[in-house]
């Protein structure tokens, strides 16, 4: 009898094999006191098992180079930052010194303080760090328990060509193990999609279903299983029927992504001629080498508070550092930078600032612009960074979360005093070919956007914070998710608004947020005037082949004709019935 579990989709693709089932061994954390003459051995045990779990990330990171390429390697190298970030060893140490406890209690005090300032956090990317906290502190841990740190795997075949495994959670690590021995799928109990565990697998391409619960008491080891990493569906022991269909789909499946790599080296143009360009969302260099594999002409938006993430605050040159190196990934196509976007929803532990904290509302709180514009001394040293960075080649700055044209003005007059600084200090910069952008994520912005943009180069459409500003609809709240929807007429009309207000000033206007890279809306965009996309690298192949199989001037017609209620919205959404005008034109 077919058992069908479902989780979160991580990774499209379908696996079809024999389950394996990886039984994890917890580590039991005791706590027993201390004297205090054995305070400062017990902190040197803390530091040296730190250190020597720093050594292992370390081997690791050079292994998963090989293994998983520099994706892989980034990864780890985040997890060395948190291992040495003073909120981890140095605050396990305090709780050692203050309460006579022992080291592997003292981390798990600490770990447990980190992990609910991480569950605070609205953003999920940024909440799902708490994953890695967590696969940092248990390979310390292992250290003081004399375990071996980071065994993977030790009792998984080398052969996984046809096994789909099922675990309670995998850390990246053990996922590469994985991958190198060619699972076919993985099923967990546990984690995010958000993960680095699900941007590896995405990286690499390995289906994967995450949050199945029960999933290892569910499934019998070496029993059939399908997985349908689209849908987030594992199929258990399936029916003839049921396995003939995945079958043929996983054949259909395979076909299309050989039909995307056709289309890798096309430009990206529609039927009726209009050119489009296509370009990457991007934290990382490695981001950026896949995008310019995929067709992307730069990066719309590369999100700077990575950086902040890892640690103690990054020093001016750390910053440059970063961003020289995205510059030269890129070979001479522009760089976007997004000025740090964080607040109350996205907390870095060394930034904290008063009113960051204990904020009833932070979506609407002390956040992005409104934070760089307050904390000038933080602010000034990214700008510093960013123009240093464009003497070596084509950057623009892109200000996150406007409301108002005075934090236009207020961040170009810090620019210019920020050049005026860099000129009588001798360093070389691009200001004068830096352009200035704005993302339109609140409403207002939108509105008043004829005020504002008379003031800015570009601009660029956040759709995930301005539709959940629009709606009123947080869409990580599962009690009203429902209510985010991207074709609400109200979030039609003040796209098609922003669009349109764009084109009659002749100000360049792209979309970065999530909209974009869903090849669902791609005609719609296209429909309301969108000609510029920004979106996950993985995304590029398939919007391209939308909008080379799509006649602009039809879908435009079509959208018209919704507009006006000459067509049923009770039977298709609007994305359907574009789809459906495309196909009968």
């Amino acid at each position: 009898m077919t058992l069908a579990l479902s989780g979160q989709i991580v990774e499209p693709g379908i696996a079809i094999g024999q389950a394996h089932n990886i039984q994890r061994n917890e580590i039991e954390i005791g706590e027993y006191r201390i004297a205090d003459e054995q305070v400062d051995a017990e902190i040197d045990r803390l530091i040296h098992a730190a250190a020597e779990a720093g050594v292992h990330l370390e081997d690791l990171a050079r292994r998963l180079k090989k293994s998983a390429g520099a994706s892989g390697e980034e990864i780890i190298r985040t997890h060395l930052a948190m291992l040495e970030d003073s909120s981890l060893v140095q605050a396990s140490a305090r709780h050692i010194r203050e309460q006579l406890c022992n080291a592997e209690w003292a981390l798990q005090l600490q770990l447990e303080t980190l992990v609910a300032e991480f569950r605070t956090i609205d953003d999920d990317y940024i909440r799902s760090r708490e994953e890695d906290i967590v696969q940092v502190v248990r390979m310390v841990q292992q250290v003081l328990a004399a375990e071996q740190p980071g065994k993977p795997l030790s009792d998984v075949p080398d052969r996984l060509g046809h096994t789909l495994v099922v675990a309670t959670e995998l850390t990246p690590n053990e996922l590469a193990v994985l991958h190198d021995r060619g699972v076919a799928g993985v099923v967990t109990e546990h984690g995010s999609p958000y993960s680095h565990t699900a941007i590896l697998a995405r990286s690499m391409g390995v289906p994967l279903v995450m949050g199945v619960r029960r999933a290892q008491s569910l499934i019998t080891e070496g029993e059939q299983l399908v997985l349908d990493g689209a849908y987030g569906i594992v199929f258990a022991d399936p029916e003839e029927s049921i396995l003939r269909h995945y079958l043929q789909k996983q054949s259909e499946s395979d076909r299309y992504r050989k039909s995307l790599e056709r289309g890798r080296g096309r430009p990206a143009a529609s039927l009726d001629g209009e050119a489009l360009v296509l370009l990457a969302n991007a934290e990382r260099p490695e981001d950026i080498r896949r995008a310019l594999e995929d067709g992307a002409e730069g990066v719309g938006l590369f999100r700077s508070e990575y950086l902040f993430m890892q640690g103690l605050p990054p020093d001016e040159e750390a910053q440059v550092e970063h961003y020289v190196s995205a510059i030269e990934a890129l070979e001479g196509a522009p760089l976007t930078i997004r000025t740090l976007d964080i607040g109350a929803d996205k907390k870095a532990h060394a930034l904290e600032f008063e009113g960051l904290r204990n904020n009833p509302n932070p979506a609407l709180g002390l956040r992005a612009v409104r934070l760089c514009l307050r904390e000038m001394d933080l602010f000034k040293v990214q700008l510093r960074a960013i123009l240093r960075a464009s003497a070596h080649g084509p950057v623009h700055c892109m200000i996150p979360m406007l409301t108002t044209d005075r934090e236009v003005l207020a961040v170009r007059s810090l620019i210019e005093e920020t050049r005026l600084e860099l000129d009588s200090e001798g360093y070389d910069h691009g200001a004068e070919r830096m352009r200035l952008g704005g993302m339109i994520e609140v409403p207002a912005a939108a509105l008043a956007l004829e005020r504002m943009a008379r003031h800015l180069d570009f601009l660029s459409v956040g759709t995930n914070d301005l539709i959940q500003y629009t709606l009123a609809a947080d869409r990580v709240d599962e009690n009203v998710a429902h209510l985010y929807d991207p074709q609400h007429p109200g979030v039609i009309h003040l796209l098609e608004h922003v669009f349109a207000t764009a084109r009659r000033l002749q100000v360049p206007v792209s979309v970065c947020g999530e909209m974009a890279g869903d090849r669902r809306f791609t005609r719609l965009l296209l429909a309301l005037g969108l000609r510029e996309f920004s979106m996950q690298p993985r995304s590029l192949l398939e919007v391209k082949k939308v909008i080379t199989e799509t006649d602009v001037g039809a879908v435009r017609e079509a959208l018209a004709r919704w507009t006006a209620g000459e067509c049923d919205s009770s039977t298709m959404t609007l994305s359907q019935f574009l789809d459906n005008a495309q196909l009968h034109h």
